[in-house]
């Protein structure tokens, strides 16, 4: 059995490299496309196993009965991850992404969910899923249909088992659901929009105020980018801060910021059902997102050894972890 459950979207990533991103009405030319597997359940399965090892994870998701799927599968098989979980859809395609990346990194993301859209709370009555869930270690969810997010959560719950959650796109139709579901996660991932969308503030000082009104008392995880990472601890007002790696000083640079998130939250959940305390999670997750980042594939996170050889080099480079109260904490 699988010692991390992942539940979450699959699709067939199409990235366009262009210049600069265009503006409203505008045309730019395409240097080049890739089309590689992506979407975040698929993500997050393929970096947790890449540290975890081969039949150490299992993905819950859905695909559709077509080409996109059979490849997808393949994909996920040639990584190690436990396939016996998604869903095959008749008359739905399975999804994709339409990406847009400029020559920084940045990106704009349109999704078509087909059947990742479908997944249900039936297809959590399956013997083999109920006995993942009983016998794994931890459980991440990014966004699966928000009925499927809440079982899971509850299944968790009574079987004490670890939620690490990465609601992205769930929390823009209805944040104040997700407030609710939210607060029983032991960790919670978040980039800045996203916090801002479900708290109405990014800034950490404001945050912890605002989670701690909310009565939060689990952990939030703020994905910042370029600015590296933060963890928010509302029951003591701690914040821990990690810078991204320098990558400059590595002799790399940023190809393409799609997937980091993903990459963080896989690799963060990976260290946590190995034993690793939430500030090693921290650390190696930020880690990892960042080396995503110089790659142009939406995975390319690295495996556990490349991890941790550059998170040692990391460290020789003065890297540093930043912990305090906030003054405007608990």
């Amino acid at each position: 059995m699988a010692s991390l459950v992942v539940c979450g979207a699959i699709n067939w990533d199409i990235s366009c490299f262009v210049e600069r991103l265009p503006v409203p009405g505008e045309e730019v030319i395409i240097k080049h496309i890739t089309r590689v597997s992506g979407g975040t359940g698929g993500n997050v399965a393929v970096a947790a196993a890449r540290i975890l090892g081969a039949e150490e994870v299992a993905l819950i998701g859905a695909l559709g009965k077509d080409d996109i799927a059979r490849q997808q599968i393949a994909a996920l098989e040639d990584e190690g991850v436990i396939t016996e979980d998604i869903d095959r859809i008749a008359g739905e395609e399975s999804g994709q992404a339409y990406i847009l990346v400029d020559q920084a990194g940045q990106n704009v993301i349109a999704s078509h969910l087909g059947a990742n859209a479908r997944l249900s709370l039936e297809h959590l009555n399956k013997a083999e899923l109920k006995q993942q869930l009983q016998e794994c270690r931890g459980i991440v969810l990014t966004d699966p249909p928000l009925e499927v997010a809440e079982e899971l959560i509850n299944l968790a719950k009574q079987r004490a088992v670890p939620v690490l959650w990465d609601p992205g796109i769930l929390i823009g139709p209805n944040p104040e659901a997700l407030q609710s579901l939210a607060r029983q996660a032991e960790v919670l991932f978040l980039n800045e929009t996203e916090a801002g969308a479900l708290l109405g503030t990014s800034e950490l000082n404001m945050n912890l105020q605002r989670l701690q009104k909310l009565g939060f008392s689990n952990h939030m995880v703020l994905k910042l980018g370029a600015q590296g990472a933060a963890m928010l601890e509302p029951a003591s007002g701690m914040v821990t801060q990690i810078p991204a790696l320098p990558l400059k000083k590595l002799g790399l640079n940023v190809v393409n910021t799609v997937g980091c998130g993903d990459v963080f939250a896989g690799v963060f959940a990976a260290y946590h059902v190995l034993g690793a305390d939430l500030r090693k999670s921290l650390v190696m997750a930020s880690t990892a997102a960042s080396l995503n980042a110089t790659k142009s594939e939406t995975r390319g996170s690295p495996d556990r050894a490349t991890l941790e050889a550059i998170e040692e080099q990391f460290r020789d480079l003065g890297f540093t972890i930043q912990e305090y109260r906030s003054s405007r904490g608990c």
